[in-house]
């Protein structure tokens, strides 16, 4: 299992390298035990999972994540935000020849080809973890400066959670906005109208930009931090910064992602305090781009 809850108070013990191996695997094969019985009972009935049911279920996290990053690690919560990812898919059909199976359910196999939760949901996920990797960031931040350092285990485990769950929120978001440009109606003679009216009635507007330059803001506070005094060992802080770089690659692989220049200079800031801080290797990857962009002031 990729996280195993710990019976005494309903906490995860993650492990992010049986995470990551599942995830870019198969994500529907990750484990969600603790998710709430109403969101589970869907997985055979997938017009069960409303809209309502969904914030039912996820209101409960987001006021438990506010008020605490540590909320995260409850096994239920996490289990909820896992289990409404699932229900995203993170790459487009054409692009899932690389899945070895079906999903068992069918609420998991209709996900492949749609997401079955809405923008609205996403865009709720998205704020969650986005708003509790950045209030996690100050803590850390605080807690390297102090001369006691007793919390940095509980931290590192934090940081590595909120990581992995942004990555996976993320390819959800890019999956969805390629999804909508993909389906835009070509200009024409009355068919935009109608598929226009059908897209909204389907998904409802909602552009992600904003938030995924906010995200890619705190990646890049994140990346800022002492990592090398939270993860030990050049293996565990490269596992940590992974979650952050696979997820500007694949921004930047969006043609409409990389025309704005907003999104374009937070991604290069990711990579560059990446590479001059990290030791990330990016390989080949728009290396002229990266070099030519990279500031010494990151």
């Amino acid at each position: 299992m990729t996280a195993h809850s710990d019976k005494m108070d309903g906490r995860i013990d993650f492990d992010i390298n049986e995470s990551l191996k599942l995830y870019l695997n198969d994500p529907s094969t990750i484990p969600t035990p603790e998710a709430p019985n109403d969101l589970v009972e869907c997985e055979q009935e997938p017009d069960a999972l409303t809209p309502a049911l969904i914030n039912s279920c996820l209101n409960p996290v987001v006021d438990a994540v506010a008020n605490s990053p540590d909320a995260i690690t409850y096994s239920t919560y996490f289990d909820t935000l896992q289990f409404l990812l699932k229900c995203a898919p993170i790459s487009l059909p054409d692009q899932q020849n690389r899945f070895a199976a079906e999903p068992d359910c069918a609420l998991f196999k209709l996900s492949r080809c749609s997401s079955l939760i809405p923008p609205s949901s996403l865009s709720k996920v998205l704020d969650l973890i986005v708003s509790g990797l950045e209030t996690e960031a100050q803590l850390v931040n605080q807690e390297l400066a102090s001369e006691e350092q007793e919390a940095i285990q509980h931290h590192k485990q934090l940081l590595e959670v909120f990581g992995f769950l942004l990555q996976w929120a993320i390819a959800a978001v890019e999956t969805r906005a390629a999804e909508k440009s993909a389906s835009a109606p070509v200009r024409g003679r009355g068919g935009a109208k109608g598929a226009k009216k059908d897209g909204a009635k389907k998904d409802g507007p909602w552009d992600s930009s904003k938030q995924l330059v906010n995200a890619l803001d705190v990646m890049s506070k994140v990346m800022k931090l002492k990592l090398s005094k939270v993860f030990v060992t050049t293996s565990e802080r490269d596992a940590f910064v992974s979650l952050f770089t696979r997820p500007v690659y694949l921004v930047l692989e969006s043609e409409t992602r990389v025309k704005s220049e907003s999104i374009r200079q937070h991604c290069w800031k990711v990579l560059c305090i990446a590479i001059k801080h990290h030791g990330h290797a990016f390989g080949n990857y728009r290396s002229t781009q990266v070099v030519s962009l990279y500031q010494p002031g990151y």
